[in-house]
């Protein structure tokens, strides 16, 4: 199987935030996702420069939906 492209795993990344209502750490978020870190950050850079996600506070940070 091959692996996903990036524009599925930006997709897979926001629909899997909507789940939140408030911030969510990057740590357990990028566990949930199974993903390693090299993919998590780099969809992770993008969406904050894109103004999609935004940080948080916490101990390994935190991100949230960029409000709409």
């Amino acid at each position: 199987m091959a692996r996903p492209t990036f524009a599925e795993d930006r997709k897979k990344f926001m629909s899997s935030i909507r789940r939140y209502q408030e911030a969510v750490g990057n740590g357990a978020f990028r566990t949930e996702l199974g993903w390693n870190e090299d993919r998590y950050w780099k969809v992770h850079s993008v969406l904050i420069e894109e103004g999609r996600i935004v940080r948080g506070r916490g101990r390994g940070g935190s991100i949230r939906r960029a409000a709409r």
